[in-house]
């Protein structure tokens, strides 16, 4: 069996320690509890450490891992290879659990923490240990509904452990919450009441109060959303700024691409991370780090014409298995400094560009027939510039450690992206599986690991769940909303913006003179900080169901439109004179449909409510 292992900061001897106490917390959680001595588990701190801590790695792995990419690919930041989920082109039936109903083992190992903590307070734990316990539990309760209430609104809400009398017979009546809200109100009190009895400072990849306070600015902030009482919703911002003003021990860190990788484990922005020891951890295991590398080696960049050759590791150092690459739909929100006025525009917009590129609304003479209905605009350069480096240098330095493009370097290879270059989309002779449709590949979380990423190779890895932008980008999102309705000024949501644009994208910082500014600014910022963080699809329902300037000015509720724009690529000449953006249409990854009567709220698994009617009503649209 494999174990995921939690770092400690400051414990290193403790981790050591609890290896073979996790091994066991496992093995009692999979076989008839009455088997076991409880006092074994809750009888000193230790043993009952390593009980949370196997249920902090269960419960937030539905942060992490799989989730990070399978959430991205639902919007137009990243596209799988093989083409365009039935997700996104809403072809799932009521029967279908994207929403994640249910989960009640996990369930159940919160609440054993919450009683059992309580219970033991005095027999080899202490008061203050009992209640910072228990308070890890309701954390972790709070977490775990969290995922579910943000995609099906209602859920079964268990607060206590069950005995096998409650279900003898169908004697439990389970029932969902009755509305959206109820769900999010559960929450926010669990992790209010958790709160005041976490600790202020922990070891790396333990909960903190930091982190209840994080945690519970986003519940909050995503529960205004599907909040209709005006007073209430209020409420509930409030609640998230507050939640942020006191995040104590958090810092902004200037070195933003250090934070996804190992150089960054520690840093003082990162609240809450899960973290991952090459002791028991293989690169196949990790989502974000196998699955976002291509595969090409130069055998195929002989047989397809393609190069320049590789260097290292025998002309195999990409041979991982690549289903998710970034958009230019993405690669546009990263602003580039204009070399005449030292502003932040788009790449496009800048004067670098615009005195060297024609743009034209048709397609480049040497595009392919059958590519030729994907053209969108086209460019060709009238001087002796680059296209590369017009399109990737001065870019906001999130870009850089995000994104890796056309004429760069990776892993000290020489990468070139252009036609016939050996990280080409066709460098493999086509387009298809574990090659990027885009030209781009992710960058962002991906561990340099030696000799490569491959099956069986050993890396030490961290998710980041929450960090301290994160939460900054919470209280400004609140604050924008209050502003809306009279409350505070929109200018102070700005001020944080220009804070994560300055530190990480070492951009100027820019004015928005008015609240539907301060939303561009506000939503460009938070999609591009966040990206790959499990964060741009729940923003967007959010924004959704704001309405009015989150959402183009729309009706509160009703369609958004970035989740029907087709994801687009990057074609670029061999020579770096001209380019096209072309839609991406391998697999159909253009066909998107977004049902706004539906799509807020997944359903509830038809097949559940069937065998117990208490779960229904089934939600709108479903």
């Amino acid at each position: 069996m494999k174990l995921r292992k939690i770092i400690w900061k400051v414990w290193p001897a403790l981790a050591l320690a609890l290896t073979g106490a996790v091994t066991s917390c496992n093995v009692l959680d999979t076989q008839p509890f009455e088997s076991y001595d409880e006092a074994t588990v809750w009888g000193t701190k230790a043993t009952a450490d390593a009980f949370v801590n196997g249920t902090i790695s269960a419960v937030m792995n539905g942060y992490v891992n799989g989730s990070q990419t399978e959430w991205e690919e639902r919007t137009n930041n990243t596209v799988h290879n093989n083409g365009t989920t039935s997700f996104v082109r809403d072809e799932r039936d009521r029967y279908d659990n994207a929403g994640g109903f249910g989960d009640f083992g996990n369930i159940r190992r919160c609440n054993l923490i919450i009683e059992k903590a309580a219970e033991y307070s005095g027999q080899g734990i202490t008061e203050n240990e009992s209640k910072e316990l228990v308070s890890k539990g309701k954390f972790l309760r709070a977490a775990l509904y969290y995922r579910q209430a943000r995609t099906m609104g209602r859920f079964v809400w268990v607060d206590r452990v069950l005995s096998p009398a409650d279900t003898a017979a169908n004697g439990l009546a389970l029932s969902t919450t009755r509305s959206t809200t109820e769900s999010y109100g559960y929450i926010i009190k669990d992790l209010q009441d958790a709160i005041p009895d976490l600790s202020e400072t922990v070891a790396s990849g333990d909960i903190s109060r930091d982190a209840g306070n994080a945690l519970l600015s986003e519940v909050a902030l995503q529960g205004a959303a599907y909040e209709t009482d005006p007073a209430k919703r209020n409420e509930w911002l409030r609640i998230a700024i507050s939640a942020v003003d006191n995040i104590k021990n958090a810092i902004l860190d200037s070195d933003y691409g250090s934070l996804f990788v190992e150089q960054g484990r520690y840093s003082g922005e990162l609240i809450f991370s899960i973290y991952r020891d090459r002791a028991n951890t293989e690169t196949s295991a990790i989502v974000p780090l196998q699955n976002v590398v291509p595969n090409v080696n130069n055998d195929g960049l002989i047989r397809n014409g393609c190069g320049p050759l590789f260097q290292t590791n025998g002309g195999y150092p990409f041979i991982a298995w690549m289903w998710w690459a970034p958009t230019q739909n993405l690669v546009d929100e990263y602003e580039v400094i204009d070399e005449a006025t030292g502003q932040g525009v788009r790449w496009d917009e800048s004067t670098q560009f615009k005195n060297s590129v024609t743009v034209s609304q048709t397609a480049p003479e040497w595009v392919t027939d059958g590519e030729m209905g994907e053209v969108l605009y086209s460019g060709t350069v009238t001087g002796d510039a680059s296209i590369s480096d017009l399109m990737y240098k001065n870019r906001d330095a999130r870009f850089q450690v995000s994104i890796v493009h056309d004429d760069d370097r990776w892993w000290e290879e020489e990468i070139r992206m252009t036609v016939n270059g050996n990280l080409w989309r066709k460098a493999n002779g086509s387009l298809g599986p574990h090659m990027t449709p885009t030209n781009y590949c992710l960058r962002k979380g991906v561990y340099y690991v030696q000799p490569r990423v491959y099956v069986g190779t050993p890396t030490d890895y961290h998710f980041v769940v929450t960090r301290y932008a994160r939460a900054l980008l919470n209280k400004a999102e609140a604050i924008l909303w209050l502003a809306g309705a009279g409350e505070g000024n929109f200018a102070d949501a700005v001020a944080i913006c220009n804070q994560t644009r300055t530190v990480h994208g070492k951009l100027p910082a820019i004015d928005a003179p008015t609240i539907e500014a301060a939303w561009k600014l506000y939503q460009r910022e938070r999609r591009i900080e966040l990206v790959m963080e499990n964060d741009y699809y729940w923003s967007l329902l959010r924004w959704g169901k704001h309405g009015g300037p989150a959402n183009y000015g729309i009706t509160p509720g009703g369609k958004i439109q970035e989740l029907t724009v087709p994801p687009t690529y990057i074609e670029i000449a061999h020579d770096r004179k001209s380019f096209y953006v072309g839609r991406v249409t391998h697999g159909n990854a253009h066909v998107r449909t977004f049902r706004e009567e539906r799509r807020y709220l997944l359903p509830i698994p038809q097949g559940q409510i069937e065998r117990n009617p208490n779960l229904g009503p089934q939600n709108p649209g479903w």
